[in-house]
């Protein structure tokens, strides 16, 4: 059995030293969040590879003193294309953005409830969600937190 050897690097967004596998991978940094990815360094602005947002926006957000691990509404968007499911929090409910097979549409969907509204496509999302009767794009500042979806 092949004993595997503990490597050490700075983390990409906060150079905080943590411990990364064989692949380049690490547990959330202790320090900022980040799940490092070597594919995460080798897209940067790519989102949704192990992060929701890209590299070069946790680094940005980060450095700026915000969270590595809270996404934008782009990136989000973005994850969401590139992942397929994704989850926020928004004035403490979770939200998650998926494909409903059944009626082939962009589902808007608060966990706690099970209330659903349906988006004929991403773009139409993107344009015409709402929370609250406010356009969630217009309220994304308050987004708490952002993530590949969770169970439901």
């Amino acid at each position: 059995m092949e004993k595997e050897i503990k490597r050490f690097v700075k983390c990409d967004v906060c150079k905080n030293m943590i411990e990364i596998d064989k692949y380049g991978n690490s547990n959330a940094c202790p320090n900022c969040g980040w799940l490092q990815s070597e594919e995460s360094y080798q897209h940067p602005n790519v989102p949704g590879i192990r992060n929701i947002p890209s590299l070069l926006n946790a680094i940005r957000q980060y450095d700026n003193g915000g969270s590595a691990t809270l996404a934008n509404f782009n990136d989000f968007i973005e994850a969401y294309n590139n992942y397929g499911e994704v989850e926020f929090t928004l004035n403490n409910t979770r939200y998650g953005v998926l494909y409903d097979d059944k009626n082939k549409k962009i589902e808007l969907l608060n966990i706690q409830t099970n209330e659903k509204q349906l988006y004929i496509n991403i773009e139409d999302f993107v344009q015409n969600a709402k929370l609250n009767g406010i356009l969630l794009k217009e309220q994304w500042h308050n987004v708490t937190n952002t993530d590949f979806l969770q169970e439901t």
